[in-house]
């Protein structure tokens, strides 16, 4: 031990000895160490972070998978009772549902995140209130009979200011009287990363805060996530087989509703987040994670040239230790202690620069993300990844040259000049040439990934969605946060419509349940004369909009009509499909006359026309099937109201917002610009491009460091050579191109090589570019052509100051 602390006391000397070598060598360390502590935070705080719950390990999420649908889905009411009822592998089996929900009496109304949660909820998860208490049992037994809540600890701070007194308050939600009844512990947040609920209630309190009431009882609605603590003893796989048992015997028990539906269980860190978003987050993070992890070989590259040169430079002092009785092992440890000391320190210099960096990216999160129980810390796992990540550096890098520079011929080295080796550095496969054309080479695929990002997040900048995004604005209400009736909603829609078509620079408006690219509504049709009735039938997304809607936002109906106010709930249903549901369901027919029928009603809908396919939950999805229905036939208290406009959308949508108000005034109301919701849909694209193009100017950077290192040292091991080739008359020109033609070689070869592992990896990151190949001939021959051009200059400097070189010195010294 003793010994260690020597060595590294002698190490830190030798840095503040030669401060140029140590800042290089801990500015590149700090870079390549800090964008990986960077993004493994963030990957760490969304997708590995453990939840706040008691043994998380015995917690299963239960999924329902149903045959006709891809994908992982949500469980109905009717089932998860008799799941709850009749299996024998879970102590406990809970169920909860994300609400929105209008809170009054807070001052402003405002929306805030509630979830619906069965009496057992806090009691199944290991979570104590730290005020209060949770749900009694009885208090989840008959419908809208127990209107209590318990309010998370962010609100009791924020919103009710730490109230001591807070169990004796009451909360005004969607025009009912919640009584609160305790408050969550801190940090606790639900199972819903991206929810962060502000309270919960009983789920026997739906009718209150529920929009789909009219489903909860259905068994075929799938509505509610489900999760369930093993019994002790029971493993997932016991439990799996019992979940589908349980599952086929409600296939058989109730055909029409579960006919093809199983059961899957997984981890509930898994459905912490969506999982049909996981995948799409997880393959994300491991593109950022490998091309920061390229940012680090390329510093971990340079510092080992630096070393090497060091090494050079200290090969006298070295054979004379190995001369003197030194053991090799004794000097191998010597220089690995002061390269540990090196990587510890940039490892330090890296965690203040992702502590800057981390909240920089953070702050730059979008709207789907701050309301996210998610935070990027630099917490214990973070600490312990980036003091790892320094030691393995520190030792990888640096084991190399050790083992170099202590690999002495005595006899020969102790003739040899001070700080020159005998070996030539410049020579093609010399450990130093290696170094730079890996560097080179992992800087070409790193820029070539941050090219393909770049372009693809041009390329959606400029895709067409479907509708006139550039011109609109929406406002966004829910008529279910006051309770409305069917009547007093509709004549409110009718209200909006009028008060915003009165409204300076409104040039159309209309209504739709849905939010921009948050189409979420899906049911089963079946297809007059070609699905039997009790039939699977096709899932399809379903839009519900008013008369004008399709004009109103720029969607061309191809043919028939649109709807007219005449298609009232007393008239024949009918509805528009657009072009990928005509051909899908109507190969080579004529769709319009053409009749459906939506599962679970006996009423024929005939469709009237055919309009452009648009995008529905993403820019640039694969086209997808959606029926129109009228708003006037299926009437929905949840709208967005559409504003084309002649002016700026954000402002024209203010205007018809506050004229809104005076509807209701204790009803909440958002306003943007369509364009402002569609460039925060691209967020994915957006951040990926940024952090890759910033990985690859840091790749390029620090090659370029690295190769300008090499050459320069190669000039300074061969000034002598060069000396004596100008003496005997050779030119500045044939002195220059000696030296380029060096630099050249290595950047050709790691050019090439680099070239060659881009191409064969870019296929993997196809389902993350935007209407661009992954091998883009563009990208793939202006980034080696650019790094090619930074090279050679890195190259150049060197080379002219090789020509600088005086002759009678050079003559001199030899």
């Amino acid at each position: 031990m003793l010994g260690v602390l020597e060595d590294l006391r002698y190490g830190l000397r030798a840095l503040v000895k030669h401060p140029g070598f140590a800042v290089v060598a801990i500015f590149s360390l700090a870079l390549g160490i800090g964008a990986n502590t960077t993004i493994f935070s963030l990957v760490h705080a969304i997708l590995l972070r453990p939840l706040p719950v008691a043994d998380p390990a015995s917690l299963l999420a239960v999924n329902t998978v149903d045959a006709h649908n891809p994908g992982y889905l949500l469980v109905s009411y009717p089932n998860y009772k008799d799941f709850r009822d009749r299996n024998q592998v879970f102590s406990s089996l809970l169920l909860y549902s994300n609400v929105p929900v209008n809170l009054t009496g807070l001052g402003e109304p405002r929306p805030v995140i509630a979830q619906l949660v069965t009496a057992n909820y806090f009691r199944a998860l290991g979570v104590n209130p730290v005020v209060g208490r949770a749900f009694l049992p009885e208090e989840d037994q008959s419908p809208g009979a127990a209107p209590v809540a318990v309010v998370s600890y962010n609100f009791w701070q924020r919103q009710l200011a730490a109230d001591s007194q807070v169990l004796s308050r009451t909360l005004e939600i969607n025009r009912h009287r919640f009584r609160i009844v305790g408050v969550a512990p801190r940090g606790f947040e639900g199972l819903d990363e991206m929810a962060l609920p502000e309270l919960w209630v009983p789920s026997m309190m739906y009718e209150a805060v529920y929009p789909y009431v009219s489903l909860v009882n259905q068994r075929r609605a799938l509505l509610f996530a489900v999760a369930g603590r093993l019994k002790p003893g029971v493993t997932a796989p016991q439990a799996e087989a019992e979940m589908q048992s349980l599952a086929a015997e409600l296939d058989r028990q109730y055909p029409q509703d579960n006919d093809g539906r199983r059961i899957q269980l997984m981890p509930v860190l898994d459905v912490a987040i969506n999982p049909r978003n996981r995948p799409a987050m997880e393959q994300a993070g491991l593109v950022l994670l490998i091309i920061s992890s390229l940012v680090l070989l390329i510093a971990c590259a340079n510092v080992a040239n630096l070393l090497l040169a060091r090494a050079a430079g200290r090969r006298k002092e070295i054979t004379v230790r190995l001369a003197l009785g030194a053991s090799r092992w004794r000097l191998v440890r010597q220089l690995l202690t002061e390269s540990v000391a090196l990587s510890l320190i940039g490892g330090a210099a890296g965690l203040l620069l992702a502590r800057w960096s981390g909240d920089l990216l953070w702050s730059m999160r979008p709207p789907m993300f701050k309301r996210a129980a998610i935070h990027v810390d630099l917490d214990q796992g973070v600490l312990i990844y980036t003091a790892a990540l320094s030691l393995l550096t520190g030792i990888l890098f640096s084991l190399v040259p050790a083992l170099r520079a202590t690999r002495s011929d005595l006899a020969t080295d102790l003739k040899e000049r001070t700080g020159q080796s005998p070996a030539r550095p410049g020579g093609r496969w010399h450990p130093r040439s290696i170094l730079v054309m890996a560097q080179v080479a992992l800087s070409v695929v790193a820029l070539v990934g941050a090219g393909l990002f770049v372009r693809s997040l041009r390329n959606a900048a400029r895709f067409d969605p479907g509708f006139d995004a550039a011109h609109l604005g929406i406002v966004v209400f829910n008529l279910a946060d006051q309770a409305y009736t069917e009547a007093r909603g509709r004549e409110y829609q009718r209200r909006a419509i009028e008060l915003a078509l009165a409204t300076p620079g409104v040039a159309a408006a209309a209504i739709s349940k849905d939010v921009p690219f948050r189409v979420s509504l899906a049911r089963t049709i079946l297809r007059e004369g070609v699905d039997a009735p009790g039939t699977k039938g096709r899932f399809t997304l379903t839009g519900i909009v008013t008369p004008a809607y399709l004009p109103a936002v720029g969607i061309p109906i191809l043919r028939g009509r649109d709807f007219s106010p005449q298609d009232r709930s007393t008239s024949p249903r009918v509805v528009i499909v657009n072009e990928v549901a005509a051909a899908a369901y109507w190969p080579g027919e004529d769709p319009i006359g053409k009749r459906i029928q939506f599962y679970g009603e006996n009423v024929p809908v005939e469709v009237i026309g055919v309009a452009r396919t648009a995008n529905y939950r993403a820019i640039g999805e694969k086209p997808d099937a959606l029926i129109y229905i009228s708003m006037e036939q299926y009437y929905f208290p949840m709208g967005v109201l559409y504003l084309r406009t002649a002016g700026d959308p954000e402002a024209v949508a203010v205007q018809v917002r506050r004229a809104m108000q005076t509807l209701d005034p204790n009803l909440y109301l958002q306003s943007e610009a369509l364009e402002q919701t569609t460039y925060e849909n691209l967020w994915a694209q957006r951040l990926s491009a940024a952090l890759l193009a910033v990985f690859g100017l840091l790749a390029l950077l620090l090659s370029t460091i690295g190769i300008y290192g090499v050459i320069s040292y190669l000039v300074h091991q061969r000034a002598r050579e060069i000396g004596v080739r100008m003496a005997l008359g050779a030119t500045s020109g044939e002195v220059q191109r000696m030296i380029l033609v060096e630099g050249v070689r290595m950047v050709a070869v790691g050019v090439v090589a680099g070239t060659a592992v881009a191409l064969a990896a870019a296929r993997s990151v196809k389902s993350m570019l935007f209407v661009i190949s992954p091998r883009d001939a563009a990208t793939f021959v202006l980034v080696p052509s650019i790094l090619a051009l930074v090279a050679v200059i890195a190259c150049w400097v060197p080379a002219l100051r090789a020509t600088r070189v005086d002759p009678a010195v050079a003559l001199r010294d030899e």
